[in-house]
């Protein structure tokens, strides 16, 4: 999935939006066509799922040797 700039001007597909979409995500077929969102709600959207999903900061890799050098001892 990636979200993607509209080519073609169209309306926002939440219910009782009637602005122009901004946005579109493309499900590479999952979907029959692609979602649009317009600015307003795809903000909304993004806050709405950061409420549900933290995101997990990445492992520093000095962590990571120092735990293989425990492991082959």
């Amino acid at each position: 999935m990636q979200i993607e700039k509209c080519k073609h001007p169209s309306k926002c597909d939440f219910a009782g939006c009637n602005n122009l979409a901004d946005y579109q995500l493309s499900t590479k077929g999952f979907l029959k066509r692609e979602l649009a969102f317009c600015k307003d709600c795809l903000r909304d959207m993004y806050v709405e799922i950061a409420k549900l999903q933290i995101p997990k900061p990445a492992q520093s890799p000095f962590k990571i040797n120092k735990r293989l050098k425990r492991e082959e001892k």
